[in-house]
């Protein structure tokens, strides 16, 4: 049993390449996790993993060992899937993450429409505007938009979007209105987490950085700002839409931006078999189509 908590322990470091995150996910100390590997490598007699005091690298032989044991844990996974399978309602946690205003609009209703059919289920939704590694940090399901960034993933395309790039009158009128995305360096934008604006020109794609004085990852208080009249944002419609309808604010460079921007319900192929994913899928599927 000792050598199996062992191995477990040079996976997970194996799998971070670092001692701290592997005791984080086990819920023990980096000591436990130190002395475990020394034990596996005593008990192997061979050099697993090379440790600095910056990094931590795998031997030739711990790449090996690393493979082989990836193989029989999978194996586990797939068994554990297997007994899911049998499930038929969902239950236990589903941990969801998901940012903006799609999130806000279908997420909630879903989860409390499952939650009142089905009284073991528990939902945990975190609203992040960061790109959050499902496996790392132990998320069932994910909503993205936009280009996907990782091909390990499962994707199904769930519903598009439109943004617009906007600023009030005023802001037009005392600084100008940009003709072109290149522009953009000369005006004040408010932006997010991401100041790396995605535009289109001749079927051609590629990105603007930009920058302001004001920055936030919560997109209503951008649309805010940006009725303050200190700068253009690039927002969802389902942000700016009334706004611009009234006149509060002005599009600009509309030309310039992909009509449709496709929404991803993604999650690691681990879950495929999940019934918790898949009544969750289904159930934002029909929300969207309503």
């Amino acid at each position: 049993m000792r050598s199996l908590g062992n191995t477990l322990a040079f996976v997970k470091v194996a799998q971070y390449l670092s001692y701290s995150k592997a005791a984080n996910d086990l819920g023990v100390s980096k000591a436990y996790i130190s002395k475990s590997i020394q034990q596996l490598e005593s008990e192997v007699g061979q050099k697993l993993l090379n440790r600095t005091t910056r990094l931590v690298k795998l031997t030739r032989e711990g790449e090996k060992f690393y493979e082989t044991c990836l193989e029989s844990i999978n194996s586990i996974q797939n068994a554990k899937d297997n007994i899911k399978e049998s499930i038929q309602f969902p239950q236990g946690l589903l941990r969801v993450t998901a940012a903006g205003a799609f999130a806000e609009e279908y997420i909630t209703p879903v989860a409390t429409r499952l939650l009142a059919k089905y009284p073991k289920l528990r939902v945990e939704v975190s609203l992040n505007e960061r790109i959050v590694n499902l496996v790392e940090e132990n998320f069932d399901l994910g909503i993205r938009v936009g280009h996907l960034y990782d091909s390990s993933m499962i994707a199904k395309r769930m519903a598009t979007r439109r943004e617009f790039v906007c600023a009030t009158r005023k802001y037009l009128l005392d600084h100008g209105i940009p003709k072109s995305p290149k522009e953009l360096k000369e005006h004040n934008c408010l932006t997010g987490n991401n100041n790396q604006w995605h535009f289109k020109e001749r079927q051609k794609e590629y990105t603007i950085k930009v920058g302001g004085n004001f920055m936030s990852n919560n997109a209503r208080v951008l649309l805010k700002a940006s009725l303050s009249h200190i700068g253009i944002v690039k927002l969802p419609e389902a942000y700016v839409g009334p706004y611009l309808e009234s006149g509060e604010l002005v599009e600009v460079l509309g030309t310039y931006l992909s009509q449709e921007i496709p929404i991803w319900a993604i999650y690691p192929a681990t879950k495929r078999k999940s019934t918790n994913v898949s009544f969750f899928l289904d159930e934002l599927e029909k929300e969207v189509m309503r």
